[in-house]
């Protein structure tokens, strides 16, 4: 979790330091929406590799702001990034099907929008508001100036790795489990005094490094309020998709809106969602050497399980959503059975890292009796240029 990045260097400018910090944030809050958020609605970039039962499936989905954002570093400004409500909530995607043989089988292209999309707050807006802010700011220009010229005037302090371990682990705050953080007691004297010399300047009152560690600590409850909140709020989008195949350059059209909630305890380690979706597909379908348009609707009603997240970082890491779904064949076929049909399915993720989930799909056939799994590859990442913070995150 970041502070400043001119919290050990004041050579950047102001606005620089800012701007990586809002980065820093945003893509944390990103990092705590589970497997299932990302899938109705992608943040950044995403790739999938899926085996299903139709074939093979390479998906690509990105969201609008990512695009600008790769290209125009000024959007991380929290000014800027509150602007950009149409592009943060607007994404994209092609998915290119392979048959059982890995031959060209369809191409889709689609698009999404949240008409309601309460978890697209940056965590810099969303936790601390106008009074923590400033504080935020006073930290990172006290313990800047601090270690700077702590330095200056030790020198050959720079090659202690084990005092500066301390200093470091010192300044910066954690949001990992069982994190130990340096004490007051065990930082350098000279250092100390440093930090009070300047802190009686009162331009960084009431910072002092006496009252820090609690600052440190109030920042992070803060932080795991924020997170947990931020998991119960509502995602609603809506979308089409476009499928062409050897055929015909419009073989599928797919309609489809997608209602997401939370309902986390606070500072829980497990949680649950409501997740609810429909579909109207208009695809071509051939029977009796002819033809037709077919219409099916199917909607879907689903809890996702959170079964483990880390109980400080709020993270999800294991996740389980079975879902009944509903389908009606509403026409164009003549002879099809139109009745009514349920079915039952689920997904089991696992999150290897913070970009890397591994989904299982378990489909039930009632036709067959039969369960079926396929093994999924999904990869959410930022891809923005540059490097998460090192000087004083701690994630």
């Amino acid at each position: 979790m970041l502070l400043h990045e001119n919290a050990f260097s004041q050579s950047a400018p102001e606005s620089t330091a800012k701007d990586t910090s809002n980065k820093q944030l945003i893509r944390t809050a990103a990092d705590l929406k589970s497997g299932t958020s990302q899938d109705v609605l992608t943040s950044f970039f995403k790739l999938a590799y899926s085996d299903l039962k139709d074939g093979h499936h390479l998906q690509f989905n990105s969201s609008l702001f990512a695009v600008h954002a790769k290209t125009d570093s000024t959007l991380w400004r929290d000014t800027n990034y509150k602007k950009q409500v149409f592009a943060r909530n607007f994404t994209f995607g092609i998915d290119y099907g392979l048959d059982s043989t890995y031959k060209f089988k369809s191409v889709s292209l689609n698009i999404k929008y949240a008409i309601v999309n309460q978890r697209d707050k940056s965590i810099f807006d969303f936790s601390y508001g106008k009074e923590i802010i400033p504080l935020m700011d006073k930290i990172g220009g006290l313990i800047g100036t601090a270690t700077n010229i702590y330095y200056q005037k030790y020198p050959d302090k720079r090659n202690d790795k084990e005092e500066v371990k301390k200093i470091d682990n010192f300044l910066t705050y954690s949001i990992k489990a069982n994190d130990s953080k340096t004490s007051l007691a065990e930082l350098p004297k000279g250092f100390i005094i440093i930090i009070d010399s300047l802190a009686n300047t009162k331009m960084y009152l009431p910072v002092t490094a006496k009252n820090y560690p609690g600052f440190r600590d109030s920042i992070t409850n803060l932080y795991n309020i924020a997170s947990s909140l931020l998991a119960k709020t509502v995602l609603w989008t809506a979308g089409t998709q476009v499928t062409a195949n050897q055929q015909k350059l419009f073989n599928k059209v797919d309609f489809n809106t997608e209602f997401l909630k939370g309902l986390t305890n606070n500072r829980s380690t497990m949680g649950a969602e409501i997740d609810a979706k429909a579909n109207f597909d208009i695809y071509d379908t051939t029977a009796v050497n002819q033809t037709f348009k077919r219409k099916v609707l199917s909607a879907s009603l689903g809890i996702n399980w959170i079964i483990y997240k880390d109980k400080k970082s709020q993270k999800s890491y294991i996740e389980f959503k079975p879902a009944f779904t509903y389908n009606k064949v509403l026409g164009g076929e003549p002879g099809v059975d139109k009745q009514g049909k349920f079915t039952g399915d689920g997904i089991l993720r696992f999150r290897v890292t913070d970009a890397l989930w591994i989904p299982i799909d378990i489909k039930y056939d009632p036709d067959k009796g039969k369960f079926f799994g396929f093994l999924n590859i999904t990869s959410n990442f930022d891809w923005l240029g540059g490097s998460k913070s090192k000087a004083s995150a701690s994630n």
